[in-house]
């Protein structure tokens, strides 16, 4: 085989490919966002409303501390997480509730109750949030809650104060109790009154200071019923969940295309088999007749040209890794091309196996490649100007040896006769069986057909490595079935010079 021209592939960086796996995957993305926005929505509306009620207490970090001989009046100021913690404990939880709460029925109310601070310099807020199934219980549980924590800060900031009066209140009473019954006239009487005055002394001292004392906290804004609910909410539920699923699935799209074991575009191919991609055929809608783009023929036919000079008749033999890649509709368009310059031209099919020209060309029983094999007869018929065509409608069950005994012989033979300028082989894929091997040897230029999302990686490698083995490296690559090729078509014709996705250099 004659020395192919070779191409060298650089990627470059553009979003067409990521913009082309996107309007690939969109009405997938799309669908499944609106079934889960649907479903989420449909299951927030059928939820019952929460309510939230807000209550405010503000929180003074410093105060006018007073103390008269023992008796503290204020206790030291708290931070804003200690108020937190005691807001949220058992003691002021079951006041606030009215009622005792065991380990389960504190961790639900824990879920209801909710406290966020607000912190400045000389003072912070807590905000006391509640939530319940109307508005006014919402409302009403939060200045209770509210509530039950001023009564601790009160017990706190009071509490030494009360505890002495109620020592010195205990302490009259005694004194009275014991006065009423000695003389008055008595020293003991005179002693004990003394000591009553000086107790009932304190005792006013201190309600004056229990007066004068002041807590920590006080109500700032108490809790008035919302006017609308917290949960659920379906719009803002729908929303994100759409934008969530459209978000996963387009991830595990782009997971599945990256780490696919098939081919993903002409780029991929090339890189892993080192060979040039000679032509790229679209996707085509699979309808009966539709047959290869001409135009793009013409570039394939372009490309093996410098590989087509030396011999006479020129041999390509086009198969694939394995079967449904495309290897006869590119055999047949690269057939019908080559006889449009004017020259004999014979298109053969030489996949004994599974034959498909006869049908495609839909031509009657009659003499074919088995014929022509043993006989070293002509067995061509025409099918078009200038193009000739050998079929097989009976497959033999000893394929290979047919094609390993006769073949070379029928290649002498046609080289004799020069009735052909160009033969094209449509032949057996290169992994199932082993049929084309027989025939590599002797072609002219071999042509490797992949289709872009069907063929394997590891196919590909292998089918490379196989010919590579018997001494036989392929002219180039021709893929199939491609998304978004570097030729574009429009109305039957060939525009412009690509997408921009990839560049070519031609080296000798």
């Amino acid at each position: 085989m004659s020395s192919p021209v070779s191409y060298e592939f650089e990627d470059e960086i553009s979003l067409a490919d990521l913009f082309e796996l996107l309007r690939k995957y969109a009405p997938l993305v799309l669908l499944t966002a609106a079934f889960a926005a649907a479903l989420a929505y449909v299951v927030s509306a059928r939820e019952p409303k929460v309510y939230r009620a807000t209550a405010k207490v503000i929180v003074s970090f410093e105060g006018a501390g007073r103390a008269a001989s023992d008796v503290v009046i204020e206790p030291p100021p708290l931070d804003l997480s200690t108020y937190r913690e005691v807001a949220r404990s058992p003691e002021v939880l079951e006041q606030a509730l009215g009622r005792p709460l065991d380990p389960k029925a504190l961790a639900e109310a824990l879920d209801r109750y909710r406290i966020d601070t607000m912190e400045g310099r000389r003072s912070g807020v807590l905000l006391l949030r509640v939530e319940a199934e109307a508005p006014d219980q919402a409302a009403a549980a939060a200045n209770r809650w509210a509530e039950a924590l001023l009564a601790w800060e009160r017990e706190r900031a009071l509490g030494t104060i009360q505890r002495q009066k109620k020592a010195l209140r205990a302490q009259l009473a005694a004194l009275e109790g014991e006065l009423a019954n000695l003389d008055p006239t008595s020293e003991r009487y005179l002693s004990l009154s003394l000591l009553k005055a000086q107790i009932q002394q304190k005792y006013d001292q201190l309600e004056v200071l229990e007066a004068g004392t002041q807590p920590r906290l006080h109500l700032l804004e108490p809790a008035r019923p919302p006017a609308g609910s917290v949960r659920p909410r379906p719009l803002l539920n729908a929303t994100l969940a759409a934008a969530l699923t459209g978000f996963l699935t387009l991830f595990l799209a782009l997971l599945k295309e990256a780490v696919s074991p098939y081919l993903r575009d002409p780029e991929e191919a090339a890189r892993l088999s080192g060979l040039p991609v000679l032509a790229e055929f679209p996707r085509l809608p699979p309808r009966p007749g539709v047959e290869l783009p001409h135009e793009t023929a013409l570039f394939l036919k372009t490309g093996l040209k410098p590989a087509l000079m030396a011999d006479d008749p020129s041999i390509v033999l086009v198969t694939s890794t394995v079967e449904g890649e495309g290897k006869t509709s590119v055999a047949l368009a690269l057939a019908r091309t080559l006889a449009q310059e004017g020259k004999p031209t014979l298109l053969v099919d030489a996949d004994l196996r599974v034959p498909a020209l006869q049908e495609r060309l839909r031509l009657p029983q009659g003499p074919g490649l088995l014929q022509a094999l043993s006989t070293l007869e002509d067995t061509a018929r025409q099918i078009a100007p200038n193009l000739y065509a050998i079929t097989c409608s009976a497959p033999p069950h000893d394929a290979a040896e047919i094609l390993g005994q006769y073949f070379k012989g029928w290649v002498r033979f046609l080289a004799e006769s020069r009735a052909y300028r160009y033969v094209v082989i449509d032949s057996a894929p290169l992994l199932p069986v082993v049929d084309t091997l027989a025939l590599a040897p002797h072609a002219t230029a071999l042509l490797l057909v992949a289709s872009e999302g069907k063929t394997s990686k590891k196919n590909l490698t292998t089918a490379v490595g196989i010919l590579q083995n018997i001494g036989v490296r392929p002219t180039g690559l021709v893929m199939n079935r491609v998304r978004n090729p570097s030729t574009v078509f429009v109305g039957g014709y060939g525009y412009g010079y690509g997408n921009g996705k990839r560049k070519r250099r031609i080296r000798a």
